[in-house]
């Protein structure tokens, strides 16, 4: 389970320098020049038996071609995966695909029923 956390953290930096990079105004060419060319590379996969919780993201870049995908299993036992890609002109362009799942069925929440005993108070007058 840390394991997940990790790719999870890592996953959450990497969106962060990504959405900074993309809201930096434009330089020159010759500003560009004295920064190295972007490149990354980063995967994770989260299956929760627990909660049901179930996804991932996969994503590369190199200078500025962004390219990856994303999935999870929406509540109605749907797969949405959304393939996207950035080229650093065109902007941020994503392509939606839902299917079902076969034999699918929605982690049930577990009931707890706590018992504890009733104290009995005597009032004696």
């Amino acid at each position: 389970m840390s394991l997940k956390i990790v790719f999870v953290i890592a996953a959450f930096i990497g969106a962060i320098a990504a959405q900074h990079y993309y809201q930096q105004p434009h330089h020159s060419h010759h500003e560009e020049e004295h920064h190295a060319p972007a490149h990354y590379e980063f995967q994770y996969d989260i299956h929760d038996d627990h909660t049901g919780d179930v996804h991932g993201q996969k994503e590369s870049r190199k200078e500025h071609q962004t390219q990856g995908e994303y999935y999870l299993i929406d509540a109605d036992g749907h797969k949405r995966t959304v393939t996207y890609h950035v080229d650093g002109k065109s902007g941020f362009i994503a392509q939606v695909h839902r299917e079902p799942i076969k034999g699918y069925q929605a982690p049930q929440p577990v009931h707890k029923i706590v018992v504890a005993p009733v104290q009995q108070h005597h009032h004696h007058y």
